[in-house]
């Protein structure tokens, strides 16, 4: 059954095309002209960023997994064991099913996007977009340590000649190639992020961390800049929509 949805000319439609006289038909899709827009769940997002940095363990069975979580996250609880991160750092990542679900404490990533609340039947999820959702991935320590990643397996594939280095980002995160436009868009920010970068020296070393070994040639503003830049792309609509 699910080879016949998956291969039917109804799944398979994009959710961008659209005409005026179609709109004017069928505002809302009830005869199926077009396939509705959605967002990944919680969990399948952060799969995707764990995919596309390239660190995403997948090994498959054991027990529940606890990754690390930032101070402000596990404010909320009123004891720190009652989430006994997993010894093994390579736990860490792995896929969002197998990390640890309680009760009384849900993982704060999967509640602000969404994940039915456990203390009751949930037959279908929630879907909102609200500020919540952006800042987790502008701000989230979790999410920035994979943008290093990211950066660094870019580095590692394409080097660091900056042209190449856009193709191949948009190629891991977003699964296309990256038009002219947005090469000169990105090119851009990449500029006024180095820039930036260079302004507050003295205080990278300190805010980056543990660099990954393709990075650490470079200069700090450079790779600053990198990192920055994967973590925008990270924010990009089409990363968690999926059209």
């Amino acid at each position: 059954m699910h080879w016949l949805i998956m291969n039917s000319g109804v799944y398979r439609m994009a959710s961008n095309f659209a005409t005026p006289a179609h709109l004017e038909k069928d505002p809302a899709n009830r005869y199926l002209w077009r396939m509705n827009r959605r967002r990944l769940e919680a969990e399948a997002i952060w799969d995707a960023v764990h995919a596309t940095a390239g660190t995403l363990n997948l090994q498959t069975g054991g027990r529940p997994v606890v990754p690390p979580l930032a101070e402000d996250e596990i404010a909320a609880l009123r004891e720190r064991w009652h989430w006994p991160v997993s010894a093994d750092p390579a736990q860490h990542t792995r896929r969002g099913m197998y990390i640890l679900v309680r009760r009384n404490f849900p993982f704060p990533m999967f509640e602000v996007f969404d994940a039915p609340i456990t203390s009751s039947s949930c037959p279908t999820r929630d879907v909102t977009t609200v500020a919540p959702q952006a800042l987790w991935t502008l701000n989230s320590p979790s999410v920035f340590e994979q943008a290093k990643q990211l950066a660094g397996r870019i580095a590692k594939q394409a080097g660091t000649d900056e042209d190449k280095w856009l193709q191949q980002v948009w190629l891991t995160v977003l699964s296309r190639p990256i038009s002219g436009q947005e090469t000169t868009e990105a090119a851009e920010l990449l500029d006024q992020l180095r820039k930036r970068a260079t302004e507050n020296q003295d205080t990278l070393a300190t805010a980056l961390g543990k660099l990954p070994e393709s990075l650490r040639p470079l200069d700090l503003p450079e790779a600053t800049a990198m990192i920055q830049f994967c973590l925008a792309v990270y924010n990009l609509n089409e990363f968690v929509f999926i059209d």
